[in-house]
């Protein structure tokens, strides 16, 4: 036997191989795109973000003079239009900053809603 005829079975084994692990690797979740990579970070960071802030937001609504009765005018708003009001009452708007956090009024409105009166 030859060294190329040797050599056939080893290269296709080896190559059937490489695909097998990574198809492996990808489905698996051990080898990412730079792309998934960077729309994971996207995310983990947005949902940090959201998790520091929408605290803040329940504080401000909860020392508001009137909480109450906002609560009450929250709740009888469709799930739509709390995003709206909790920008309008500028609880969404962190100390230092002169327009609501992006995505922070949404939770913060499920949130505040949640509160028992």
């Amino acid at each position: 036997m030859s060294l190329k005829q040797q050599a056939k079975p080893f290269l296709f084994g080896a190559a059937v191989g490489a695909i097998a692990l990574i198809t492996t690797g990808f489905s698996m979740g051990w080898v990412v795109t730079s792309g998934s990579a960077r729309a994971t970070a996207a995310l983990m960071s947005e949902r940090a973000v959201k998790d520091q802030l929408v605290p803040i937001c329940v504080h401000q609504f909860r020392f508001e003079a009137d909480s109450a009765s906002k609560l009450a005018k929250l709740r009888d708003l469709g799930e739509w239009q709390r995003e709206g009001f909790v920008k309008a009452e500028g609880w969404a708007t962190m100390p230092g900053s002169n327009s609501p956090a992006a995505g922070v009024a949404r939770e913060c409105a499920a949130r505040i809603s949640e509160i028992a009166s």
